[in-house]
């Protein structure tokens, strides 16, 4: 019995690892919203990323993001957007809405328009409601990023990805140059954890000391025989540095940056 499960084992990772071949080496971004959406994080730009995070229950959690979902569509037309995700956490507490921006001007420069969006039961979907303010919005850089595939690009992809999103408060201002520097020791060591992620990526808040760790896993299949991703186990040195919250999100919607053709190409 033990020789069928570990082929089955093998089987599985193939498949989840040719899914992630296909679509993480070979897509561009013109590419991506005709196969599997993706939302990349390219550390050679100047690129922002910034978290809205929601307050949720389990009662509340899928009306709140099945608002979210409707009032984000216009994002995509708004000068400087890079890309944009919906993030539901497994237990029922938090939604967060990613979205990536040129930079920070050009994220700020969408706030006044979308603050104009309103989001009610007689005009959104059936089941959607009022959203509330964000607990927070955090305006993160990237700091680092690391995948698991050699040359591949740190991304987000198809609805099947699941992150684990690891924030951390230093107890003190001084505190956050080591904290970074432990982060990028613990990298290596992350990414060897079972199930191995896709990538590990380091975030530093550009309104905050803190600091955050998106760990990221493609294909969820591979859940059903080696478990759930455990809690990034913080080093001693580190936890007397640091208060950390993270929580396991799966993947809602992704709105990916499209890549307009200029007309002589589409005559093409």
């Amino acid at each position: 019995m033990l020789k069928p499960a570990i082929a089955y084992f093998k089987s599985l990772v193939t498949i989840c690892l040719l899914v992630y071949f296909s679509f993480v080496t070979f897509v561009s971004p013109a590419q991506a919203g005709k196969f599997m959406a993706s939302l990349p994080f390219d550390t050679s730009t100047n690129v922002i990323e910034v978290a809205a995070i929601y307050e949720t229950s389990y009662t509340t959690q899928k009306a709140i993001v099945k608002s979210l979902k409707v009032s984000n569509k216009p994002m995509k037309k708004a000068l400087g957007f890079k890309g944009f995700s919906l993030l539901q956490s497994q237990d029922g507490k938090q939604v967060i809405a990613l979205s990536q921006w040129n930079d920070l001007d050009s994220y700020q420069a969408y706030i006044p328009a979308s603050a104009t969006v309103t989001t009610s039961k007689s005009k959104s979907p059936d089941g959607a409601v009022t959203i509330p303010e964000p607990s927070q919005t955090q305006i993160f850089e990237i700091v680092s990023a690391k995948t698991s595939i050699s040359g591949a690009i740190p991304a987000l992809r198809g609805k099947e990805a699941v992150v684990r999103f690891t924030q951390l408060t230093p107890k003190s201002p001084e505190m956050r140059s080591q904290v970074l520097t432990n982060l990028e020791e613990m990298i290596s060591s992350t990414m060897q954890n079972q199930p191995i992620p896709q990538s590990v990526i380091v975030l530093k808040s550009l309104d905050s000391d803190d600091v955050a760790i998106m760990t990221n896993w493609n294909c969820s299949a591979m859940f059903e025989d080696v478990g759930k991703p455990e809690a990034i186990a913080l080093s001693s040195s580190l936890n007397e540095l640091v208060d950390n919250k993270q929580s396991i999100y799966n993947v809602m919607t992704i709105i990916p940056y499209e890549v307009k053709k200029d007309k002589e190409s589409k005559k093409d």
